[in-house]
């Protein structure tokens, strides 16, 4: 059974994600306060840069785990099309290479989203919950939108792979960067989204995980993406009214 399932250990991989995010959840309440202490001490012996720096490393660290818990899914049908493309003693350097550039690229959209979060929220003053409302009101209209249905068609299609050599790795990255592309434009949106839920929101994560699987593995996935939209306006209305 694994030798036709090749993309196993990605697959335990998403598990790892998912169990270190529930964990950080459980734990960031109560750590919060001998956080701020230990920030407050390494801001007196280094000083800001220092400061700055461990508050982007936890974030950028969430968005990667959540990048693997939620996206990876959608691609191990990709993954083992790598795997079955590629000639057995360079298989797992196959699916990895595919793995970085994915993985990567989301972790480079995930530091500009946050970049822009904490200058709306700092810098410009914006509420939190006008942000929240702004940003399931797009997400609503991301899901009926053209490009979202064009990218989410284009996510199934695959392309013939070179079995050995350097086009083989050549091939396989830019497989990888072409469907991370199509990944991004369909589900940015929702990635966002959890960018402001942060480690509260397990609930919204998995939910929002199942809908991505659900509107991109099956064939009734397209018909989601109306009612998926509804539900994602009517919660920026109710978002809306607490303001």
């Amino acid at each position: 059974m694994l030798r036709w399932r090749p993309e196993w250990p990605f697959t335990v991989l998403v598990g790892v994600a998912w169990i270190a995010l529930l964990a950080r959840a459980d734990t960031a309440s109560s750590s919060s306060m001998v956080q701020t202490q230990a920030a407050s001490n390494l801001v007196g012996q280094h000083g800001d840069h220092m400061s700055d720096l461990m508050s982007w490393r936890d974030p950028l660290l969430e968005w990667a785990l959540m990048s693997v818990a939620m996206m990876l899914p959608v691609m191990l049908p990709a993954i083992r099309h790598v795997a079955l493309n590629s000639v057995r003693s360079r298989r797992y350097r196959a699916m990895a290479l595919y793995v970085t550039v994915f993985v990567g690229m989301w972790v480079g959209f995930g530091a500009v989203i946050l970049a822009i979060q904490r200058w709306l929220q700092n810098t410009m003053a914006v509420d939190d919950r006008l942000l929240l409302a702004a940003v399931l009101l797009t997400a609503a209209a991301w899901q009926v939108c053209t490009f979202k249905r064009r990218a989410l068609f284009q996510c199934r299609r695959t392309v013939p792979l070179p079995p050995v050599g350097i086009r083989a790795d050549a091939a396989c990255a830019r497989f990888a960067w072409r469907h991370g592309g199509r990944c991004l434009v369909s589900c940015w949106a929702l990635m966002v989204l959890m960018a402001l839920a942060g480690h509260g929101g397990m609930w919204l994560m998995a939910a929002v995980t199942v809908l991505t699987m659900l509107e991109e593995l099956t064939r009734f996935g397209p018909r989601l993406l109306n009612p998926s939209a509804a539900v994602l306006a009517l919660s920026a209305g109710v978002v809306a009214l607490w303001i």
